[in-house]
């Protein structure tokens, strides 16, 4: 747009104001064609990769196409209205349901991926798992990076809601001149691949953690450490298993 600024100064002297007024209209004109030009090329393209995306083939693996699913939400977000909600998954299905219906025991999705074994596998947070990473801060804390631990000591599933996983565990932190030790206790979200973890002492300054395998698979978690009293995010945790 500003070469034609500098094409209208150019000529303003030169011209009446009728002139002017037309040759504004025109190169206006001009430049509002270009842009749907342009716009018309990237939908065209768009549709073709739609075109290109319909003719591949599923995937030979559920759980594939579900944490990839699951990637791209985590980045974007779902189509699903409310946010206690997830996508059934698959090209076509369009389905959503609550987080509370995935893994217990009922198929609720018309594709049955609520139930799909792979998703609902508690070996995901089974007792003894432990991962590993560092821990960066950007409030409630002045702390520099340093390593952190998460040791899951305990797990139970009520037979009457299996669509959690009731966790105990501890977080060790470790800095450059000593260790920091406390309990937490909490749950694991299948649908949402997310686990929950609040200190076991409330009265404490010890922090929450916010836990997604946003990798597609169940070694990688990204965690938010946060204030369980004021919901502020202290930090994040980047965080594998071992």
């Amino acid at each position: 747009m500003c070469r034609w600024m500098i094409l209208i100064l150019f000529v303003a002297g030169t011209v009446s104001s009728n002139q002017q007024g037309y040759l504004v209209q025109q190169l206006e004109d001009s430049e509002i064609t270009g842009q749907e030009l342009r716009l018309n090329k990237l939908i065209n393209e768009l549709v073709m990769v739609e075109i290109r995306f319909a003719r591949l083939r599923p995937f030979d693996n559920p759980l594939q196409e579900f944490t990839l699913h699951a990637r791209i939400t985590s980045l974007e977000g779902g189509d699903c209205k409310r946010p206690d909600q997830v996508e059934c998954g698959g090209t076509s299905s369009g389905q959503c349901i609550s987080d509370l219906f995935v893994c217990d025991g009922i198929k609720d999705c018309a594709n049955g991926r609520d139930e799909d074994p792979n998703i609902c596998n508690v070996d995901t947070v089974k007792i003894g798992n432990a991962f590993v990473g560092l821990s960066f801060w950007n409030s409630c804390r002045l702390r520099s990076i340093h390593r952190s631990l998460l040791v899951l000591t305990g797990t139970w599933r009520h037979p009457d809601f299996r669509a959690r996983v009731w966790l105990k565990g501890f977080v060790l932190n470790q800095f450059k001149d000593k260790e920091e030790t406390y309990n937490v206790n909490g749950y694991f979200n299948f649908a949402k691949r997310r686990i929950v973890l609040l200190p076991d002492d409330q009265t404490s300054e010890d922090l929450a953690i916010e836990c997604v395998f946003d990798r597609g698979d169940d070694i990688h978690l990204g965690c938010k450490i946060v204030n369980p009293a004021t919901f502020i995010i202290c930090g994040s945790i980047i965080m594998v298993r071992l």
